[in-house]
């Protein structure tokens, strides 16, 4: 995934100050401040900055057609969703009968759709019905070949497997809808450039803003839509990060010959977007948006018991203080304090070579199986190994005391509560008996760091005993 590269100045020294967008805390490098990012959880919004001023823009517009005379020249800043997170899907691969021979032949994607449908609990009448109805049939299907495929539901014959499939999400995508304006995403813009904070008033001196027109809900549903739905049969996305991002177009209005139109101009790569747009786009393009807009904040990186320097690890969303042993979470501009244990592991894991790294311990409602999910709250870089350790962990109870000496140092989280509840509902509704519809009730949770021993380049957990890539966390 790129990262998209925030540039303010130190609230201390106003020195450059510059940090990944997503980051919860930073340094400046100038005077050593160690300060928190603020906003977590929250829809931020940033700006890029113009590089391309209005008589480039007009000459670039004018590029090809001489003979046309630039009206006018306005820099608008467009509004654009931009969505990451780390997506977890079930994916089908449906098994095909073992025999098609008995009086029909239906083609691969219809069944597999269908069977798709028997396992994830379609009625089997009505699952059957589609298979019929989708197959090709050379003559028609006896009562014996019905009855038959129903039996080979109801026993599990045609039930249909899953795979694990992840990937990491990146979308952007235009936050209102702008009719007669052929741009639909940033692409590779905000890949490549920095972005700035939008500050009250940040716009004014250099265009117009143009308002959002699509709330967070809608946006985050759009961002979340993937091309292959019909395959996916459950699906989370896990540490989410929606922002808004301004950025600049000139639209120039050009005339020739008794007619006007509108060239749209990349004011950042000097560039023609679109050559010829309708002067009706000022009606939709004068929408300023009401009030001020969420940004970062900063606020100094200490202990809100004890005022001790916190830790600065820009992803963690949890910070441990080394003096009173307190553990805090941010969320929006606020850090609250996590109750939390450190687990002592009677295996030998207890030792200055282990690795400590966090976990979410779930508790379910009565009657649900597990009763518990230990499920990681640290980041790595393969998903699939977080939903295979939250399977291996979660498969029976884990025996352990909690650590009473001198704290071990231990590893930072990167996915909250939230987050863990997610990846927990992702395992329960995954294999052996894949059941997309699962309800779970999450009781109580606790924040718990396990020893993991040490063995070469790998990291291995103190239970089932799996291993993972030390090189791969972070």
């Amino acid at each position: 995934m790129s990262e998209v590269v925030v540039s303010t100045e130190c609230p201390n020294c106003s020195a450059p100050l510059d940090f990944s967008e997503g980051a919860n805390a930073v340094r400046c490098l100038n005077c050593r401040s160690n300060l928190l990012v603020t906003g977590r959880k929250q829809v931020l919004s940033y700006f890029v900055a113009p590089k391309v001023t209005a008589g480039v823009a007009g000459t670039v517009a004018r590029a090809g057609q001489l003979a046309a005379r630039v009206v006018r020249a306005h820099l608008y800043f467009l509004p654009f969703y931009r969505l990451r997170g780390h997506d977890f899907q079930w994916q089908d691969v449906p098994q095909k009968p073992a025999d098609d021979s008995d009086g029909f032949s239906g083609t691969d994607d219809a069944r597999g759709a269908d069977l798709a449908g028997l396992a994830f609990g379609r009625q089997v009448s009505d699952a059957v019905r589609a298979v019929l109805r989708a197959a090709t049939w050379r003559r028609q299907a006896p009562e014996p070949v019905i009855r038959a495929l129903a039996q080979q539901v109801k026993s599990g014959a045609l039930e249909a497997q899953v795979q694990f499939v992840d990937r990491y999400v990146e979308k952007s995508f235009l936050a209102r809808d702008l009719p007669g304006l052929d741009v639909y995403s940033l692409g590779v813009r905000a890949q490549v450039l920095r972005v700035r904070l939008l500050r009250p008033g940040a716009l004014a001196p250099l265009g117009t803003a143009v308002e959002v027109g699509i709330d967070v809900e809608a946006a985050t549903g759009r961002g979340l839509q993937v091309g292959d739905v019909e395959h996916v049969v459950y699906r989370q996305v896990l540490g989410r990060i929606l922002s808004v991002i301004y950025f600049p177009f000139w639209v120039v209005e050009l005339q020739q010959r008794g007619q006007s139109w509108l060239t749209i101009v990349d004011g950042v790569a000097e560039s023609v977007v679109q050559s010829q747009a309708s002067l009706s786009l000022y009606g939709v393009l004068d929408s300023a948006p009401a009030g001020n807009q969420p940004t970062v904040g900063f606020r100094p990186l200490v202990c809100p018991n004890c005022g001790w320097d916190l830790p600065v690890n820009p992803d963690d969303i949890i910070f441990f203080c080394d003096s009173c042993e307190r553990v805090w979470q941010i969320r929006g501009t606020d850090m609250t304090e996590m109750p939390h244990e450190i687990a002592d592991v009677k295996d030998g894991s207890q030792n200055v070579a282990a690795v400590y790294l966090p976990f979410w311990l779930l508790d379910t409602a009565p009657g649900h199986s597990p009763s518990r999910y230990y499920v990681p709250a640290f980041r790595y870089r393969r998903l699939k190994a977080l939903a295979d350790l939250t399977v291996r962990l979660s498969g029976k109870p884990r025996t352990y005391d909690r650590w009473t000496g001198t704290r071990p140092q231990v590893r930072g989280c990167f996915y909250d509560a939230e987050d863990a509840a997610l990846l927990a509902h992702f395992t329960a509704a995954g294999p052996p008996r894949p059941k997309p519809d699962v309800k779970l009730s999450v009781a109580a949770t606790t924040l718990t760091w396990f020893p993991f021993k040490r063995a070469g380049r790998e990291l291995v957990d103190p239970f089932p005993g799996m291993a993972l890539q030390e090189s791969l966390l972070g």
